[in-house]
């Protein structure tokens, strides 16, 4: 009987131990390579604190937030502040910033030109379609030099076309889907990309480095977002901390730099 007993119990703490396990199993929302090896980097780390990491590819922009809204994950990390807002304010998701990570670059690429002074009238750019990342290509062209865009809106203000005062080359602009972007690179005279998918790019020429370090606000900080009941979760909190710390480690020894991340 006592032998019995004993055996129920193994069983009750395996059964225990496992619905823990199966507990702090946490599913992280991406988009792109960029991502990857930090979060792999961590799984040990977040591993000693009882925290298994389930990373989950997405390739469409739109549909982060809509499956954290809807559970289908825990956590994502692929946007910035305006994005965020934005797609909160849209669609009436319950999310909340976890914590703000770091400020991503947006470059312009090319396949067919090597320097920015061979863009000539008519160029063609391939930019990303959201309202958010495409008033951000324009505010990047405009640092550039080659567009002055209206400034009567407020900082919060997504920036279109009708707003260009100038368009001194009469560039032409081709906005689609960031994941497509590279799948025409060669068809176009350059592109502005989400850091997200640098990684495609790693074969391109740079024509034009982003500097966040320019930005006067925290409008384009990248996010970690749950949802708002799990708003006061330590496991996230950890999650959250590790990260941060590790893309800080990452920028300070120059690591992090152009499309690459150098370990």
């Amino acid at each position: 009987m006592r032998k019995i007993f004993l055996i129920l119990l193994l069983f009750l703490y395996l059964f225990i131990s496992c619905n823990d396990k199966i507990d702090n199993v946490i599913k992280i929302g991406y988009i792109g390579e960029f991502d990857i090896k930090i979060w792999e980097s961590l799984y040990s780390q977040l591993k000693k604190d009882n925290i298994i990491v389930e990373l989950v590819p997405f390739s469409d922009y739109s549909m982060l937030n809509k499956a954290l809204n809807s559970k289908y994950i825990d956590l994502n990390h692929f946007q910035h502040y305006a994005y965020f807002v934005n797609e909160t304010n849209q669609n009436d998701y319950y999310l909340k910033i976890v914590d703000k990570t770091f400020i991503a670059s947006m470059n312009m690429y090319s396949r067919n030109l090597t320097n920015l002074s061979q863009l000539g009238m008519h160029s063609k750019i391939a930019v990303p379609e959201d309202h958010v990342n495409f008033s951000r290509s324009l505010k990047i062209m405009e640092a550039i030099g080659f567009l002055k865009l209206n400034k009567k809106y407020d900082i919060n203000h997504n920036f279109t076309t009708n707003d260009i005062i100038e368009n001194y080359l009469k560039l032409e602009f081709i906005p689609m889907q960031a994941n497509n972007i590279y799948s025409i690179i060669s068809d176009v005279d350059a592109a502005i990309v989400n850091y997200n998918f640098n990684f495609d790019f790693d074969n391109e020429n740079v024509l034009y480095y982003d500097d966040p370090s320019k930005y006067d606000s925290d409008m384009y900080v990248n996010l970690i977002v749950s949802r708002l009941e799990d708003k006061n979760s330590a496991n996230y909190k950890i999650i959250a901390d590790a990260y941060k710390n590790r893309i800080k480690s990452l920028l300070e020894s120059g690591k992090l730099e152009g499309i690459n991340i150098d370990y």
